[in-house]
This record gives C-alpha cells, structure tokens and sequence, in this order.
C-alpha cells in the first residue's frame, strides 16, 4: 500500500475502546494507522518528543485532561499538527468552542465517513504544508548556495534591474576597474560599454524585456574605468535576487573556457575511479590499430584481464570497498603496464591491455606477470585484508581479426576459460578449436549442476530488506550458492550461464522456493512474521506448470501467500511480456505479491508499468551507486519513487553501503534499503529489524 495512506495518530481518550473503534474504521476505510495513545499532559508532552506525528484525534470530555489543553500544548510545542476533536453529543456551541481554542474541526463518534474525509483532508493540507516549508526552505539554501558560487566565479556577473546593476561579483568588478561594489550599485548597465555600443545595447535590453529577442547574447566592447576599450560577449538570462525579478549578464573567462577545455579532454579519455584510460578512449585506439594490422603495418594482442573472485569481493567489501581495490591494483599495476602498451579500465571487473609490436611468446609472458603481480598484491580496506587472482584472455592482433567487436569477444572468452581452468592464469582465444571446448565445458557444468540438484548441493543465503518509514516486519532477500564436493560456494557468475544453457534453471528456481518456503513455513510456527522476495528466471515465467506447483507447495506447508513476494528483473520481464504479465496475474490470484528488479534504467521509465500490476520496485544498481555523486541521478530517484508511489508501489533501494546514501535515500522517498552498510548476504536470519536509524 502506499506511503500516502499511512496515518501517524495521536489519540487522546481516557477510554481505550473507544479509541480502538475510530482506529479500526480508519483501516477499514484504508488507512496504514500508526497509533500512539496518550491520557494527560505528561504524556502528551512525550510522545510530541518522540515520535512522528501527523494528526491528534482527542475526545472533547476528558476527566484529568481537556482538548483545549491539548490545544495549547501543540501550540507551545511550535509543531504544525491538525488537532481534530471527536464528541459525542455534536452541537454548534461545541464546534464555535473547539475552532476557538485551536481545533481544525470537531467530528461525531459516529460519523466514521466524516471522519475519514476530515483525515483525508487535513492530511492533503499537512503535506502542502509541509512541502510549502521544504520548498521555502531549499530556496534559502539554494539561494545561499548560489550566492557563493556566484562571488567564487571566475566569470563576470551582474544582476540588473530596469537597466540599474543591484548586485555584481567580484570578477566584475574587476573586469571594468572597480574595487568595491558601492561603486557600481545603481550605476547604469551602459556604463560598463563603449559609446558606440550604446544604442545596440537598448535595443537589445527593450526586446528582451519584452521577450522580442531571438537570441539571449550580445557581443559587445567593453568599457574600461582607465579608458580602454575590450571584447566581450554578455549572456542574459532571467533571474530573481531577494525576491525581485531581475535580468542576470554573465561575461565568460575565456581562460576559463581553455582551461575546461582541456579538462574535459582528460575527463574524456579517464576512467574517473581508478584514473587509468576509460573503454572508450581503449577502443578508439583499438580501432586504429586494427586498421593498421588488416594492411599488414601492425601486430600486437589484447589482454583482457578479470578478477576471479569478483563476487565474493563484492559480498565482503561492497561496492565502495572494490572502488579502493580497483583503485589499489590500478596505482601497482599503472607503472608496470602503460611502458607496454595502452592500458585502460573496461567495465566491472575488467582492464584491458594493447600491446604493440608482441608476438604470442611476449604476450604470454606479459600475462603470467601480471598474473604473479596480482596474486602477491594485499589491500587494505577497512582495516580488512583483501586479496585476488587473475584470469587473462588474450587475441592476438594481425590481418585475421575482422573488427574490434571480435577482438574484444575473443580476449573476453579467453579470460572466461582460463577461470574455467582454476583461475590465476592466462589463455589465448583461438576460435578454430573453441568451438569444441565451449561444448564440453558447458556439459561438464550441465553435469554438476545435475548433481547439485540430486544431491541438494545448494546453499540460501538472506539479505534483509528495512524499511525506512518504519514500517514493522522482517523481510529478506534470497540469494542461492552452489556448493562443491568440499561444501565451497561457487559464485552465480560461474553457473548461472551453464544452467541457462543447459535450460536448468526452471530447475533451480524450483529448488530456491520449495526450500525458502520451508525456512518461512519454519518461522511462522514460532509465531515470527517474515516476509521473503525471490527471484525467479525466464524459465520459470514460461512454465505452464509453475503457478499450479506454487499453489501445491503453499497449501502443503499452509503458507500464507501474503509472505511471499516473487521478483523478475525488468529487462526479462519485458523480453517475455505476454508470459510475464499471465504468470504476476496468476501469483496475484494465489495472494502472492510481485516485484520488478533492476528497475529505471529503461528509456521510457515507467514504460514495463504500464504492463505489469506489481508490489515493488527494486531501483536498478546502477542508480543508487552514484546517487551520492550525482545531482542527477538523485532527482531520477527521487521522481521514480514520488511517481510509483502514485500507483501503490513501493520502492527498494539495493546496494546501499553507507549513510550518506542512506540519507539521499529518505529525502528521495524510497521505502525500502538494503545492502552491505545494514548486512551482507548470510545463512542466518538474525537482522533486528526493530532498530531504527
């Protein structure tokens, strides 16, 4: 259910029953009501302290209390809380008495539906309110902030009014020979421009006040205060200052713009996290070097390298924590590698290396080196050791290679098999005879994923999921690992693909919900309420026999169905539409809940919405690692979540690894969290989930 109908009351009743009556026609009505119940001032006075309030409901009649007490504690309290006075006997000397001394209305105990429209009503007021107050108060620092960005400019700025400057900057004032801005405050903008330029300039101001222009720019000669004259274009754009529309003239440093020029050159080629060349600066150099090497002119190889334990990693140190490593192995690995070649950061895990001038023999050898420099690197991070081995891939660069998608695909599938082989080690592509290892390799994960299923060689692992608006219940994501003959974990990365080829993975979704069910069944019997979200693949949405098989299994263990919230990434679920939408209607009737993952990234938003009657969102990745970076991304969130919750959806945040991105999160509405900075995957279900932030 929406956020929108949560009601956190304050209720005022020297008779508790009565009190529960009003509740419980509140949540009939369709209210999430969050009650806090008080009988005196003293109460009262805590409960304002420590709790979040929205509305006080109190009786008209109390014995050691009264509502026009209530009244004036709210008052005293500063808090914009609607007071709303419920009554027995309604008559208007009640009503004059109560909207005297405070009160936003007076209701009969018996007019449930008055109640719930007068609730309704001052709830839409309160967020007005409320939101009037936030937007007021991001204009100060807003303007505050502005204020100081524009006196640190290295451009010139001014602020006119019909033609007078009211405010300019420093650069400003220095630009035309100023000290001080008393010296320019009500000074004509004319002033500031040559004689010859004055009439162009009206012009100019007389058709833009009157919003005639068709340009907002206007190139101009500059006039100095010891008489020289200078080029200089003026940019105008509206504005306010304290209040007052104004019109504000910017003049560009065009040592500035050189300047940022070349930043943006750097940015352009640099991976902004490890400060090694980004993938599209490798791949521009890759494309010259393979039109060099089709002509005969040039040889050389690519190493695509990968971390072997890439997940694991994650798991342990998070997202910010792989950052440093990367950042670590990038600063060792820097000064070995760019004397060979061109060396760059890729995506994830990966780097790439373009070596030029190096037959299979120099390659190999460059490969077993990084390899040894990787595998005898130890980060610290977090006061954590962290260490990893290498798989390398390798193509060999001549006339045979085609373009750089082949390229990079053979280094790519090189680095998949020398991790296939143990890991810690390098392989070169040769693509006449994969063709052949590709098949076995798949047929020996077919194998072992056969016998992990046989065998029940799988291991759940939970992640909770926490509410932010307090909201109670446990809840936890499902995670699955497959184990090996000595009962190690092996990462999804490394058999999901195999079991998707092999087409199990009907088989172990199936495996993941019969045993979730069984860890839930085994809850709910010690009276603990816990909900689980789990993740099920496109072959199970196409499954005719899947949502029968559910039905079976909730009724055999007496499930609640309520408990159980099925998730499908978006990207499949809108790859396998019509399937999608039958199988979400179909757990829907079972009372199952839904939910999408890895939303937002798609052009049209809210475009797979449209399609599917879901419980929840889960916010792509992708969105919420750089939400504490980026301005952007933070207002992205923030419309996902205010527009889902339109359509009573509620929205996860995953990945979330400190408090920085926590506190974005609750400005930017989202529901839910979860992620490394509350805990990482366990076998344990033991979160408290009744600590609060």
């Amino acid at each position: 259910m929406s956020s929108e109908n949560l009601l956190r009351l304050l209720t005022i009743f020297d008779i508790s029953e009565e009190a529960e009556v009003l509740i419980n026609s509140l949540r009939n009505a369709g209210f999430i009501v969050r009650d806090v119940r008080v009988e005196d001032d003293e109460d009262m006075l805590t409960a304002l302290e420590d709790n979040p309030i929205d509305i006080i409901l109190c009786k008209y009649s109390l014995p050691i209390f009264s509502a026009a007490a209530a009244a004036e504690i709210i008052a005293k309290s500063g808090r914009d809380l609607p007071l709303i006075i419920i009554t027995p006997e309604y008559s208007n000397e009640c009503v004059q008495e109560c909207l005297g001394f405070g009160a936003r209305d007076v209701v009969s105990f018996e007019s449930s539906q008055q109640l719930k429209h007068v609730l309704n009503r001052e709830l839409n007021d309160l967020k007005n309110r409320r939101a009037h107050r936030h937007c007021e108060k991001m204009l100060r620092e807003t303007e505050k902030r502005s204020r100081s960005l524009i006196d640190s400019s290295r451009d010139a700025i001014a602020y006119v009014h019909e033609g007078m400057h009211i405010y300019v900057n420093n650069a400003y004032l220095m630009m035309f020979g100023y000290k001080d801005i008393d010296d320019v405050e009500g000074m004509p903008i004319l002033d500031m421009v040559s004689t010859d330029d004055h009439a162009q300039l009206k012009d100019f101001l007389r058709a833009y006040s009157k919003q005639q222009s068709e340009d907002d720019s206007l190139n101009l000669h500059g006039q100095h205060t010891d008489g020289s004259a200078f080029e200089i274009t003026m940019e105008f754009s509206p504005a306010s200052m304290e209040g007052e529309s104004c019109t504000q003239i910017i003049i560009r440093d065009q040592a500035d713009n050189k300047e940022l020029e070349e930043k943006l050159k750097v940015l352009s080629k640099q991976d902004l996290i490890t400060g090694l060349y980004n993938k599209t600066y490798l791949i521009g150099q890759l494309d010259k070097f393979l039109s060099a090497a089709l002509e005969g002119h040039a040889r050389g190889a690519l190493l695509y390298i990968t971390l072997d334990n890439y997940e694991n990693l994650k798991e342990s140190f998070g997202i910010a924590g792989l950052d440093r490593l990367f950042i670590d192995l990038a600063s060792t690995l820097k000064a070995k590698l760019e004397p060979l070649g061109i060396f760059a950061r890729m995506e994830g895990s990966a780097f790439c290396l373009l070596v030029k001038d190096a037959d299979s023999n120099k390659t190999e050898k460059i490969a077993d080196g990084i390899c040894q420099i990787i595998s005898k690197h130890i980060s610290d991070i977090n006061h954590k050791t962290a260490s990893t081995t290498a798989s390398i891939g390798i193509t060999l660069i001549n006339e045979t290679i085609g373009n750089i998608h082949d390229c990079i695909n053979r280094a790519e599938k090189g680095a998949s098999i020398a991790l296939e082989n143990g890991g810690n080690q390098q392989h070169t592509y040769n693509p006449s005879i994969q063709d052949i290892e590709e098949h076995e390799k798949y047929s020996h994960w077919e194998k072992q994923i056969k016998f992990a299923l046989k065998n029940n060689m799988f291991r759940l692992l939970f992640q909770p999921i926490v509410s932010l608006h307090g909201e109670p219940g446990a809840h936890y994501e499902i995670f699955v690992r497959m184990l090996d003959e000595e009962q190690q974990e092996i990462s999804p990365d490394i058999f999901i693909h195999a079991a998707e080829q092999a087409e199990l993975m009907g088989f172990i979704d199936r495996w993941v919900i019969a045993n979730s069910f069984l860890v839930l069944a085994d809850k709910l019997k010690k009276k603990e309420e816990m909900r689980l979200f789990i993740k099920i693949s496109s072959s199970t949405i196409v499954d005719p026999e899947f949502l029968n098989w559910v039905s079976e299994r909730l009724k055999a263990l007496r499930l609640n169905a309520d408990h159980v919230t099925f998730q499908v990434k978006e990207e499949t679920a809108l790859n396998y539409l019509k399937a999608t939408k039958a199988t979400f209607e179909g757990l829907k009737a079972l009372h199952c809940r839904t939910a999408l993952d890895n939303f937002g990234i798609e052009e049209d938003v809210f475009q797979s919405i449209k399609h599917f009657d879901v419980n929840y969102v889960r916010i792509h990745q992708d969105l919420i690692s750089k939400l504490a970076t980026n301005v952007e991304m933070q207002e992205l969130v923030r419309h996902i979540s205010e527009e889902i919750s339109k359509k009573n959806i509620q929205t996860i945040a995953a990945f979330v690894e400190d408090a920085n991105c926590l506190a974005l999160l609750w400005q930017c509405s989202v529901d839910f969290i979860q992620g490394y900075f509350l805990q990482e995957p366990d076998v344990v279900l033991e979160y408290d989930f009744e600590e609060s932030f």
